[in-house]
């Protein structure tokens, strides 16, 4: 990726230092970009390895449930809030960043505040284990999902180094309180959670004083009225996947026991270091593309055909050591849920293989402000990895229900390629037409 504008020759004096320079300055973004997912993935893994080992496989499935809904939470946040920001705001200068910022985490207090009434109420109706566990996370929900939204803040005004540093306190911070509960032998799902959420909260604060920012609820509908042409879109996928996958998941696990979603759960964190780098690749594309508006469509095209080769390739990879992990580093990891995970990992890993191979075509179409195309594949993949889910754990348990997934990954993959060429096509059509408009500079 380059700045828009001609690039200083190499006979001009400074003109390859600076050109050095600049590169070295996106690698270090880049890099920073994926400590931060590492950590945030590693800090999601051990949690999970935590509540296996201090409170047994019964809470690790309690956990699951409520883990999968804060994640359903948290992917309307990043609907209304990451991606618009990534999308049309990482140009804005300082003054405006904090405007902006105050904005977007307002809103975040809107989403997340009656998402935490409902969970509770669920909880309340639930009871026993679940119910309980459901409860301690609508507790800490909102200072989980701000402190998401602020490490999207950090990557979109290219600050990674500080969405890496605020991680690293967070999980500092919380592993050494959760080693205090193991050690005393109060840890449990409820306890742990709590924990997680509680140094999140710490993090929280942190980070607003970094942006100079106070969130303004009173912000959240002229937000999304502003960005209406977008969320929509971008909500209305998400809620499509949501209800496909996560949806899909739980009803799995009614069809099947609620051990099914503790498998699948178990194999999601062994695939966690695919989506550490495909969520480390969207964070920095997804603003750095954004901002450079006059790059060529022929670049944007070689940059996803690269993107999605080089994460294909290495999905693949890691799905084979993956296959070949030996059991007892396995059971080490998830005592008994590692032979419950084992036959939904393979298919699991195949698919995020398969998903990652649309990832640039997808960027690209983002950063050109398209979510709308994005938007119509999922009409076709929501119904369609609904079906092949339920039907597979209907025939095949839970085996079944993640090799549909697979069949779904892979038939969606040519749909995204279709989706960049007409993405490309509309882009070029776009700038034909700013130029014929504009006046001629012989113009009497």
């Amino acid at each position: 990726m380059s700045d828009p504008g001609p690039a200083p020759s190499e006979e001009t004096p400074g003109g390859a230092d600076n050109r050095r320079r600049g590169h070295l300055l996106l690698l270090g973004r880049a890099s920073w970009n994926l400590i931060d997912q590492v950590l945030s993935a590693l800090t999601n893994m051990v949690l999970s390895v935590l509540v296996v080992h201090a409170a047994g496989a019964k809470a690790f499935d309690a956990f699951s449930v409520a883990f999968l809904l804060f994640s359903m939470v948290i992917g309307v946040e990043r609907a209304l809030v990451a991606q618009p920001l990534s999308i049309r705001h990482s140009k804005e200068n300082e003054e405006e960043r904090r405007h902006t910022v105050a904005r977007a985490t307002g809103l975040v207090v809107g989403i997340t505040v009656p998402a935490a009434v409902l969970m509770v109420a669920a909880g309340t109706v639930i009871q026993g284990r679940i119910g309980s566990t459901l409860i301690a996370t609508a507790v800490v929900l909102p200072f989980l999902i701000m402190q998401d939204a602020c490490r999207y803040v950090f990557f979109t005004f290219g600050k990674a180094k500080l969405a890496a540093l605020n991680d690293a306190l967070w999980a500092l911070v919380q592993f050494s309180a959760m080693g205090v509960l193991i050690f005393v032998e109060s840890a449990d799902a409820v306890t742990l959670v709590l924990t997680w959420g509680g140094a999140a909260t710490l993090c929280v604060i942190v980070a607003l004083a970094q942006l100079k920012a106070v969130p303004n609820p009173l912000a959240t509908f002229g937000w999304i009225h502003e960005h209406r042409d977008l969320v929509g879109y971008l909500l209305g996928e998400y809620m499509l996947s949501t209800g496909a996958f996560s949806g899909g998941y739980l009803m799995v696990g009614a069809i099947v026991g609620e051990q099914a979603v503790g498998s699948i759960r178990a194999a999601q964190v062994l695939v966690g270091p695919l989506q550490i780098v495909s969520g480390a690749v969207m964070s920095f594309g997804l603003p750095e593309l954004s901002r450079r508006t006059h790059i060529s469509n022929q670049a944007r095209r070689k940059i996803a055909l690269g993107t999605s080769a080089a994460m294909a390739t290495m999905s693949l990879v890691y799905a084979t050591v993956l296959f070949l992990v030996p059991g007892a580093w396995g059971e080490l990891l998830f005592q008994g849920k590692w032979a419950e995970s084992q036959g939904v990992l393979l298919p699991l890993a195949l698919a995020m293989a398969c998903s990652t191979s649309a990832l640039g075509p997808a960027m690209v179409a983002y950063a050109l402000g398209q979510a709308r195309r994005v938007f119509r594949i999922m009409t076709i993949e929501a119904p369609l990895v609904f079906t092949l889910m339920i039907g597979g754990s209907v025939l095949f348990n839970v085996e079944g229900a993640a090799w549909g997934q697979l069949i779904d990954q892979f038939l969606m993959i040519p749909l995204f390629y279709i989706a960049l060429t007409q993405v490309l096509r509309d882009n070029e059509a776009e700038r034909r037409a700013a130029l014929k408009d504009e006046p001629s500079l012989f113009a009497s």
